[in-house]
């Protein structure tokens, strides 16, 4: 039986002589790992969408291990992103986040979605790369069933007064009385809780709404990162070690 899926493929892998075995997300199935064959012949006509970061509206069918690509149309290749080489670090980490911690053949229609509006916005962006990378990280690390609370203390529900904890291993804010409860919780300003709610809950092409200065973005970089590290279970992430060396 042939299925339909929209997808983009996050990883290639060379297989036999001429063929390629892809990790594709899709938004119907989740991730996937299908056979392109043929698809590093010249003259293949999968040679377009078997590429990393292209998106595409794939005919399949599913054999006893490997779903195998009948046929694909592309949608969307995001070419820009390969022209700059910031910008193609940016892509990349989006698409190992989604491909760490996503099951396969488990759907996740609105995670699909963000990383396809968040390449997009991504390509037509001239600076702020990094505004961009942290809303994606909080609402990527929230579909993916660990939102952290950043509106009422995760312990008690009380509303957060002046000295606010941001707490990992509890998942979101400390108030005032329930801080003591982690002693290695980041003490931020409501400056920076209100930067963390503006770029988890605003869409991400009206990002410029708001000005976050260079010192509030290093501080979610850390708190983020950090948190992204613990609920994927991850010490690091290779695009984002490559990312970090290049800005150096």
């Amino acid at each position: 039986m042939l299925l339909n899926f929209e997808g983009i493929v996050l990883r290639q892998i060379k297989y036999h002589e001429w063929d390629k075995i892809l990790t594709i997300y899709t938004r119907e199935n989740g991730k996937i790992q299908a056979i392109a064959k043929g698809a590093r012949r010249q003259k293949s006509p999968l040679i377009s969408c078997s590429q990393v970061f292209s998106y595409s509206r794939f005919i399949l069918y599913k054999g006893k291990n490997f779903y195998y690509i009948n046929s694909g149309e592309i949608v969307d290749t995001f070419y820009s992103l390969r022209e700059d080489i910031y910008k193609l670090a940016y892509a990349t980490y989006f698409l190992e986040l989604v491909d760490c911690a996503t099951f396969e053949e488990y759907p996740i229609p609105v995670l699909f979605d963000l990383l396809i509006k968040t390449l997009r916005v991504l390509e037509n962006l001239k600076d702020n790369y990094s505004k961009l990378a942290r809303a994606f990280e909080l609402k990527y690390i929230s579909f993916i069933g660990y939102k952290p609370n950043l509106k009422t203390c995760v312990l008690c529900n009380n509303e957060p007064g002046n000295n606010i904890i941001f707490s990992i291993k509890n998942g979101g804010i400390l108030c005032e009385d329930c801080k003591q409860k982690d002693n290695e919780g980041y003490i931020i300003s409501k400056d920076i809780l209100k930067a963390m709610r503006f770029l988890m809950y605003t869409e991400l092409d009206k990002l410029d709404k708001m000005i976050i200065d260079g010192n509030t973005m290093v501080k979610l970089k850390e708190i983020i990162i950090n948190y992204l590290k613990e609920y994927t279970d991850r010490k690091s992430f290779k695009s984002l070690d490559f990312l970090n060396s290049i800005k150096e």
